[in-house]
């Protein structure tokens, strides 16, 4: 269960927090009385700027974590001296990876060494939470488990593994900063923004009343409502700190695994009570894989953590957040929905 005393004035910097799941995270801590600080390499349109969350940080820093810069403006974080660090900021995009394999490298290898080199200096700072993705697995057909090969086929996953490679690395040099892993599926929600993704481009369809463009319409991924996904972010947190432990984890919501993305894509213009059409994309212009799967068993025998939103519920929470954001532009809808969830794990 979520403990509130422990999370309870807390201090946690949490980088990229201006994308989607950095933003709900941050939404999260705010509710358990958590004191927040962002670092991130720039503002991104979605829930960060639709909910108008700047209000409900302590302090925040832009800073690009892969530049060499990055090491000399880090001092005013030092100063922070963060209890706990969430690292999400990441080039997060199969197709942008294809497009600036580069930045995609520095962003997610060389952008996380420089994160846990420089808050390994806090001397408060013994907790290290890092988001990879479901998509470094070397057969991701299979149901892998944490333990399973890890392989990249494209940029993308590539500097994920790479990424990985980096945490094991730094973790075996001494220093007295416990670092977890966490693997997380497909998650949707409301406010995410980022470009080419499925949620994205749907949303996108309609609210402005146009048929929607689907691309790989058969393909199968561990779709997860994101409030699940910082549930369990939350809990690998608090064994990290209380326990000393540094783990891998997946979170996988297993019921919604058998849905592909037609399903989703008619339950959005079901539940949205909207007349478009879905028009097949046959033209794939970046390959991604047909499959993902993962196994989360780990984290419901040793976290207790439990994925609680069918993919039909998981729908409707994002479509009622999104037509509120249509007319509200406040963090208060965010911050009652989260608060509302919190007290159903109850």
């Amino acid at each position: 269960m979520i403990n509130y005393d422990f999370w309870k004035n807390k201090k946690v910097l949490i980088t990229g927090h201006t994308g989607f799941k950095g933003s709900w995270l941050s939404i999260f801590l705010k509710s358990l009385d958590c004191e927040i600080f962002g670092l991130s390499r720039e503002t991104i349109e979605g829930i960060y700027q639709k909910a108008n969350l700047k209000s409900i940080y302590s302090q925040e820093f832009f800073n690009d974590i892969s530049s060499q810069n990055f090491t000399e403006n880090f001092e005013e974080i030092k100063k922070i001296n963060p209890d706990i660090v969430f690292h999400f900021a990441a080039q997060s995009l199969v197709y942008k990876g294809y497009q600036d394999p580069l930045d995609t490298l520095n962003s997610n290898i060389i952008g996380t060494f420089q994160v846990l080199n420089e808050i390994s200096k806090c001397s408060n700072t013994k907790s290290a939470i890092v988001s990879t993705t479901d998509k470094v697995y070397k057969n991701s057909d299979f149901d892998n488990v944490e333990v399973s090969p890890l392989g990249g086929k494209d940029f993308y996953s590539s500097s994920k593994v790479g990424q990985e490679n980096v945490i094991e690395a730094f973790s075996r040099l001494g220093y007295e900063l416990n670092i977890s892993v966490v693997r997380s599926g497909n998650v949707i929600g409301g406010g995410d923004r980022a470009e080419k993704r499925l949620a994205t481009d749907l949303i996108e369809s309609l609210i402005s009343n146009k048929d929607f463009v689907l691309r790989k319409p058969h393909s199968i991924r561990p779709w997860q409502y994101v409030f699940d996904s910082i549930y369990g972010y939350l809990l690998v947190a608090q064994e990290n700190y209380s326990d000393a432990k540094s783990e891998i984890y997946n979170l996988n919501s297993e019921p919604n695994n058998k849905y592909d993305a037609e399903y989703l894509a008619r339950k959005f213009i079901e539940i949205w009570a909207s007349n478009i059409d879905i028009k097949i994309d046959k033209n794939e212009e970046f390959k991604e894989v047909d499959k993902l799967i993962i196994n989360s068993s780990k984290a419901r025998h040793a976290l207790g953590w439990e994925p609680k939103t069918s993919i039909d519920e998981m729908v409707n929470e994002t479509v009622m957040w999104e037509k509120e954001h249509l007319k509200d532009s406040t963090p208060n809808f965010s911050i009652s929905q989260v608060k509302k969830y919190l007290n159903d794990l109850n």
